[in-house]
């Protein structure tokens, strides 16, 4: 080995220089020059760059005054007002836009408090307690004698001003798009004026594949012709394979647990039910004990513990937990409960005449289960409540407020045994009280618990496991065709964009995707830790910004290019009727008919297929009594002939309702279409991962 060593001196000499470089040169100075220190930009917006240390900095604030969810969220929204900032400050200055003190005292505690204070500092519920207490906190921050307040006051004063211009920005935008009396005019014909017209149809699914000739350079020419379509526009994702190997705790484990807890509950059964030892088995070293009511109880030990008052119940496993359990106390508390039967006559049309003859035919099996027949089979033959007919029509014990009131008011208002009918939305109930009751027991119970986990040697075999997976199979074939053979169940997340934090399958995925971002088409992941699972993944298709490539859309190009395909034919084929008779025998369909055909609801009566709006125009483009030529429609091939003249729209003297709706859903979103042009417009740059 000195031998090699010494063959190899200029290495050797290399090598040694690049440590002791190593030691000289700072950490972030490294990572800089890869790209990934503190002054990386992790954006660009319209030209104007966003640091990393500029967005970390932004999102460790906005922590320090806000509680978020987890950290997708908060770093989501600080991303979001940067946006805004760098987008929209030329703007604010060129309307001048600005939040005075009293303005900003008024949004925050007058009567006027802005939507974003109300739904961030009140819950949306204000009163003047809690703007005198959100009044006195803002004081008490701006006075704070540390300095720490004060930081607070000017954190959220700059968060609460920005939303505010927000505000002020996206009314104006609102305020300014108006709809004028011809818009409303036009919308109103569109919606009220009809016309009738006699039609075929044949969908583009009913007519067969091999009836056309599509060659792959036919699907190339459709993509030349479309890849700049909007609908085929690509925005940056990735689609991901990838599968799960579970961190489950083995059987080795949850017996280790159970003898553990088989302990506590022997030693704790020959203590006079002492707090502390509870305190001292407890994983959080606190005293842990909750209440249990004796007809809420439904395991064999909650109902051991009213059986046995002093005894220890368990171990016992429920719900990922190993538990032991014991009664503190039991007493009996105030409960008012009700138990009824009843059989339901369901209503239809809920008028006056039928109501009166669902309250004879509930009379009638009044008088019939009082003459003897069975109640059970009653319920059967004539109930129409779902819900309860396959048990008698029973409601066990229900409190106030969980039926709709005639029904639990004849329930709590009449003594055990009666019987009679009352009327609900739902129809008629003949009801007949069965039970009721005024206390139940419950008992005090103090526990120990202990999470059924996987130890740190289950977790090294899960790891073993996976890391020797991604090693031997680090071809995507070999990384799919063994998952196949080894019965890991595949998972296909499409779509997925460079700050998604979950995928399908996967609710904390920002490993994932962090990773997907960086790997190159086929590459096989480590595996990754998430979720309790170790994932091991593969990049299936890779999807940058702006025209597709065709590789990315050739199956959508192609089937659109047969759709095409096969309009072409049947137009030609078509094109040879001269009456829908003609058109429909070729077609081999029937002559239909649609009535009351307007430009505003493009859809065809009859046909099943969706809006069609060059269908319906030319409806009322072609006079009555004239055949149409074939036409090419979204869902298949047309030919029409309009059957009556256009029905005109009764006449208005104005249409200032018809205003107010066009402009109600002009404005609607309006703002932040806006928003989403002008990012579009921006070349809005992403680094984030």
């Amino acid at each position: 080995m000195i031998e090699k060593i010494r063959k190899r001196q200029g290495l050797l000499m290399v090598m040694i220089g690049l440590g002791m470089l190593g030691f000289l040169i700072p950490y972030d100075a490294v990572l800089a020059l890869f790209g990934r220190g503190q002054n990386r930009p992790v954006g660009e917006v319209d030209g104007v760059t966003i640091s990393m240390a500029d967005y970390q900095t932004a999102v460790q604030r906005r922590q320090s005054l806000f509680t978020y969810n987890n950290t997708q969220a908060v770093e989501t929204e600080v991303w979001n007002d940067l946006l805004e900032r760098t987008l929209l400050e030329d703007d604010y200055n060129a309307l001048g836009l600005t939040v005075t003190k009293e303005e900003f005292d008024e949004i925050r505690f007058g009567e006027h408090i802005s939507p974003y204070v109300k739904r961030t500092f009140y819950g949306n519920t204000v009163t003047d307690e809690a703007r005198e207490n959100w009044r006195q906190q803002f004081t008490q921050m701006y006075n704070d004698p540390t300095g720490q307040g004060k930081m607070n006051y000017q954190g959220y004063t700059e968060v609460i001003v920005n939303k505010r211009l927000r505000e002020k920005y996206n009314t104006l935008v609102e305020k300014g798009i108006y709809a004028n009396s011809l818009e409303a005019k036009y919308d109103y014909l569109s919606q009220n004026e009809k016309v009738n017209m006699d039609y075929v149809f044949v969908k583009y699914d009913a007519i067969g594949d091999s009836l056309v000739e599509l060659s792959e350079s036919d699907v190339r020419a459709y993509y030349n012709r479309h890849k700049n379509d909007k609908e085929y526009e690509q925005v940056k994702s990735r689609n991901i394979s990838y599968f799960k190997i579970p961190v489950e705790p083995s059987q080795a484990d949850i017996d280790r647990i159970n003898d553990e807890m088989s302990q506590i509950a022997e030693e704790w059964a020959s203590l006079e039910n002492d707090s502390a030892f509870v305190v001292e088995k407890t994983n959080n070293k606190r005293y842990v004990s909750r209440t249990v009511r004796k007809p809420d109880a439904v395991t064999e030990e909650e109902l051991a513990l009213f059986a046995d008052s002093t005894g220890v119940i368990g171990p016992f496993n429920q719900d990922g937990f190993v538990k032991t359990m014991r009664t503190v106390r039991i007493e009996e508390v105030p409960d008012s409960a009700v138990s009824c039967r009843h059989i339901l006559l369901q209503s239809s049309d809920k008028t006056e005449e039928e109501t009166a003859e669902l309250l004879a035919r509930a009379d009638s099996l009044k008088r019939r289960y009082k003459a003897g027949e069975d109640w059970d089979d009653l319920v059967q033959r004539f109930s129409d409540d779902p819900g309860s007919k396959n048990n008698g029509g029973v409601y066990e014990f229900f409190p106030r407020g969980q039926m709709v009131k005639p029904f639990e008011n004849f329930c709590f208002d009449n003594p055990v045994g009666a019987i009679g009918a009352v009327e609900t939305t739902y129809g008629v109930h003949l009801i007949e009280v069965t039970d009721k009751r005024s206390s139940v027991l419950q008992a005090e119970v103090a526990e120990i618990t202990r999470e059924i986990k996987p130890s740190i040697e289950t977790k090294k075999d899960a790891y073993r496991t996976a890391s020797d997976f991604s090693i031997n199979f680090n071809t995507f074939e070999a990384f799919k065709n063994a998952a196949d053979t080894m019965g890991y169940a595949m998972v296909e997340a499409n779509n997925v964009r460079p700050n998604a934090s979950r995928v399908s399958g996967l609710t904390n995925a920002v490993e994932l995707v962090s990773w997907a971002f960086g790997a190159d088409k086929h590459e096989v992941s480590n595996p990754l830790l998430i979720d309790d699972n170790y994932v091991i993944a593969s990049v299936t298709k890779l999807m940058e910004a702006g025209v597709p490539p065709f590789e990315n859309v050739e199956d959508d190009m192609r089937e659109a290019a047969l759709k095409e395909a096969k309009a072409e034919y049947m137009m030609k084929q078509l094109e040879a009727a001269e009456n829908l008779d003609q058109a429909a025998e070729i077609a081999d369909v029937q002559v239909r008919t649609a009535r009351n055909v307007s430009l505003k609801n493009a859809t065809i009566a009859g046909s099943g297929a969706g809006a069609e709006p060059v269908v319906a125009g030319l409806a009322f483009a072609i006079p009555q009594g004239n055949m149409s030529l074939p036409i090419q429609g979204e869902s298949g091939v047309w030919v029409i002939a309009p059957t009556s003249e256009i029905q005109e729209a009764v006449e208005k003297d104005n249409f200032f309702e018809e205003q107010d709706q066009v402009t109600t859903r002009m404005r609607a979103g309006a703002a932040t279409r806006l928003f989403n042009a002008m990012k579009d417009g921006a070349e809005l740059v992403d680094e984030r991962r």
